[in-house]
């Protein structure tokens, strides 16, 4: 493995262990068994290693969501449940950043830009996986812009939050917080569902 990715391997478990905000370079670099010359030899500080972090966390969403596009264009079904855990499941891999969003961002201003950019990438995608889960009967049309801009926004807030909320709640994140959170998901989704997702969507809930 190279150098760089093992110093991002090690600041990832690090960062989700213990909190982005409260390693240091110094304990990285202890962590990882090398000099702090040598960590700063491939990344000027910590900002930098949390925006590669966040690039990389990007990148692997986009992977997630690009094929569910593409699979939207060609009007054929995608799996729901599937969409939503694979989602969750890179929420569990850099949970440090939805921990800490609110502060990292307003630390670093290029890591901020770097997230609206992002968002603004998934909501286009979004338009386009909405439309395409109205054609297949998954969900109702939503006719208000006001309602469709309320629900996108909710889901957004809601699947960026709730590592902070539920860490703070469960104390030891796993599994079974993941799980909590993908059944608050489903719930919010639920009323505005139809056909065979949504008894599918209240049956799991129950």
């Amino acid at each position: 493995m190279k150098t760089k990715d093992r110093i991002l391997r090690g600041a990832l478990e690090l960062f989700n262990q213990n909190a982005a905000t409260e390693v240091t370079t110094n304990g990285l670099a202890r962590e990882l068994k090398m000099s702090p010359g040598n960590l700063y030899f491939y990344y000027k500080n910590k900002e930098q290693i949390v925006r590669e972090l966040f690039k990389s966390l990007a990148h692997e969403t986009v992977l997630v969501w690009k094929p569910q596009a593409k699979l939207a264009k060609k009007n054929e079904k995608i799996e729901l449940v599937d969409f939503i855990d694979k989602n969750l499941e890179l929420y569990w891999k850099y949970r440090f950043f939805h921990r800490e969003l609110y502060t990292l961002r307003k630390k670093d201003p290029e890591l901020s830009k770097l997230w609206r950019a992002h968002l603004k990438k998934l909501s286009r995608i979004m338009i386009i996986l909405y439309s395409n889960w109205v054609r297949v009967g998954y969900m109702q049309p939503i006719k208000s812009k006001n309602e469709k801009e309320f629900v996108g926004e909710l889901l957004f807030v809601s699947s960026n939050s709730f590592m902070q909320f539920l860490e703070t709640a469960d104390r030891a994140p796993n599994q079974r917080t993941l799980e909590k959170a993908k059944r608050h998901l489903m719930r919010m989704l639920t009323p505005y569902l139809c056909g065979d997702i949504k008894i599918s969507f209240e049956k799991y809930i129950q």
